[in-house]
């Protein structure tokens, strides 16, 4: 099996069908319910029960869309398995989220999203990709550090990234168990 990537510089691994590449508008209503699947894999005592069922609002997906930063992989049949979502937070590239149907988990598709947004980042100029995830779930903090990133100290208060994590906070995310990361490239 073969994954397509629609970017060039991304490596394929053994995925047949599958392409991953810029999402394009009929993409956009498959993307709330691949973030609800993922979002019911996490223990309610790290995503609560009053924002477990949020999803990105349609104008951020296609502000997203619309500026290059959102990615998908659609299996040959054209069902969307997964996507990537990046945004430009402190001027540095930002990973904000990215989610595989859980079927489709530990296929490698979630790890060709993440090296498409590392393509982005550095063909757009940066010289690192920023996250904050979960440090303590495998397929978070332990899955991203295998591909290179590692975590840094609390952003900075006054930060947009530390913004970010107080609006987590208050949502009602035990913050303690989230952290941020780096990738120089």
């Amino acid at each position: 099996m073969t994954i397509s990537c629609a970017r060039p510089g991304i490596s394929t691994e053994a995925m047949e069908g599958i392409v991953i590449g810029t999402a394009q508008m009929m993409h956009l209503r498959a993307i709330p319910a691949i973030e609800l699947a993922g979002a019911a894999m996490f223990p309610e005592a790290d995503l609560p029960q009053q924002i477990r069922h949020r999803v990105t609002a349609t104008a951020d997906l296609q502000n997203a869309l619309d500026a290059g930063r959102l990615w998908t992989a659609v299996s040959g049949q054209g069902q969307v398995l997964g996507f990537a979502m990046a945004d430009i937070v402190d001027d540095e590239a930002y990973l904000v989220e990215v989610d595989v149907l859980p079927d489709f988990g530990r296929r490698g598709i979630g790890n060709q999203l993440v090296k498409t947004v590392i393509a982005w980042a550095r063909e757009s100029g940066f010289n690192a990709l920023r996250l904050v995830t979960f440090r303590h779930i495998p397929w978070n903090a332990p899955f991203y550090e295998k591909l290179g990133f590692s975590v840094v100290d609390r952003p900075e208060p006054g930060t947009e990234l530390a913004g970010l994590m107080d609006e987590e906070r208050r949502a009602g995310i035990n913050v303690v168990n989230r952290v941020a990361m780096l990738l120089t490239l």
